[in-house]
């Protein structure tokens, strides 16, 4: 079985939220921090990360809840993108045999697409 979640989110909503520790510790991983700390805090990055764990989400048909931490974004020697699921994510969604992630950005809006082969 195959599905599919896409998230769009302009770049400017996190022009606030970059600075909010308790928004940026509940959404993003140490490594992401990590990763996002090498950007510079570059609302691009953020957003697309964001849009990453929200179309995840999607693709699995759940809403937005405690789990953001679950799913975390890596990036190869490339810098191509995939998603890692640790918790109870991992244990709930280990039928998944493959999970395609892509990432894109332009001036306003960063978008992610993901497809899931169960």
């Amino acid at each position: 079985m195959i599905s599919n979640g896409i998230d769009l989110v302009k770049v400017n909503r996190f022009d606030d939220l970059k600075n909010n520790s308790t928004f940026m510790n509940n959404t993003f991983t140490e490594s992401e921090m990590k990763y996002i700390e090498k950007t510079q805090y570059n609302n691009s990055t953020i957003a697309g990360l964001f849009a990453a764990k929200e179309a995840f989400l999607k693709a699995i048909d759940m809403g937005i809840n405690n789990s953001l931490l679950d799913i975390e974004i890596i990036h190869d020697n490339n810098n191509s993108p995939s998603i890692k699921l640790n918790g109870e994510l991992k244990k709930t969604y280990s039928n998944i045999k493959n999970i395609s992630l892509s990432i894109s950005h332009d001036e306003e809006y960063a978008i992610a697409m993901v497809i899931l082969l169960k």
